[in-house]
């Protein structure tokens, strides 16, 4: 497969706790077939001078023109509230290539992957005459098991997306939402985008692409471009995203900014109205049954943000 040499920078968002996963990704990146990329692992978490000389010395054999940041050795703002969203947002900002790569530090992906990335790119963009969004078909951990093909719409009754699959004969499909990382763009469109700080726990993901959406860019999925992800296995309530009470908090704090940002009249009666209280209802349940320690302060940070978001509501503020 012939291509130009695109300047790419492959960002990581990583709490750089797992030195095994980095060097896993670090082998991927240093095989790849397109040569022309730097990687930046950026972390919302300080680090200890100790800790970087620790990964100096770790990761001197790795053949890549790699960069560690944090609060401790980069401009990051200095009361900024941190996060996945804040620590993506940094390097849109400050990346050096044309083009931007996101992955997480537990994937592994082949050879040819960001050449595949970067030749579905222009083939695709001359065929929408626009530019596009190349996301990849997510399989889990080392197995032929499809994890995920991304989303096909927002479910208001659920207040969830709606999971999209490839049909057996579609090598492509253009979807309107993903979550998580794997995201291959020109970093110039994704400037005028941003991550949105206030969002979390994947939502920050769903209201990227949805505001990427409303800028009239495709998003892509692609059934031969694949990463595959080694995500740890979770408990009930960490797939809920409830595990504590800031979280909790979180969770709903999401549904009621997705509905201020995104819904229309019919879809902002439907949440508030119905799914809003149910999903509080049916996630406390959750919490009765599968909290052990923290049950009654998850089941406080469900409600206490959906009672002020229907407080602002009232207030029309």
């Amino acid at each position: 497969m012939k291509t130009t040499n695109p300047m790419i920078t492959v960002v990581i968002p990583s709490r750089a706790t797992n030195i095994a996963l980095l060097h896993q990704i670090f082998h991927c990146l240093e095989k790849q077939s397109l040569k022309s990329f730097d990687v930046v692992v950026v972390c919302d978490r300080e680090f200890k001078w100790e800790e970087r000389e620790f990964f100096q010395k770790e990761f001197k054999d790795i053949k890549l023109d790699l960069s560690f940041y944090s609060n401790k050795n980069s401009d990051f703002l200095p009361h900024s509230k941190w996060g996945a969203s804040y620590v993506r947002n940094f390097w849109i900002d400050h990346a050096k290539g044309e083009y931007i790569q996101l992955f997480d530090d537990d994937n592994v992906i082949e050879e040819d992957y960001l050449e595949v990335a970067y030749s579905f790119h222009e083939k695709f963009k001359k065929w929408y005459w626009k530019e596009v969004f190349i996301t990849p078909t997510l399989m889990w951990r080392d197995t032929n098991k499809i994890q995920n093909q991304w989303f096909s719409w927002y479910k208001y009754r659920q207040a969830r997306p709606q999971v999209h699959f490839l049909e057996d004969k579609e090598e492509y499909a253009e979807i309107k939402m993903f979550s998580w990382n794997w995201i291959f763009w020109k970093k110039e469109i994704m400037q005028s985008v941003h991550y949105d700080e206030e969002f979390a726990r994947i939502a920050e993901d769903l209201d990227f692409v949805y505001s990427i959406r409303e800028k009239w860019y495709p998003i892509l999925v692609f059934r031969d471009l694949k990463v595959h992800h080694f995500e740890r296995d979770k408990t009930i309530l960490e797939e809920a995203w409830i595990w504590n009470e800031n979280s909790a908090f979180q969770k709903i704090k999401n549904i009621f900014l997705w509905w201020k940002k995104h819904a229309n009249f019919h879809e902002k009666a439907i949440l508030l109205l119905r799914s809003t209280w149910w999903i509080c209802i049916w996630l406390s349940v959750k919490a009765c049954l599968y909290a052990w320690k923290d049950k009654m302060k998850i089941i406080w940070g469900l409600w206490k943000w959906y009672l002020k978001w229907w407080k602002i509501f009232l207030n029309l503020k």
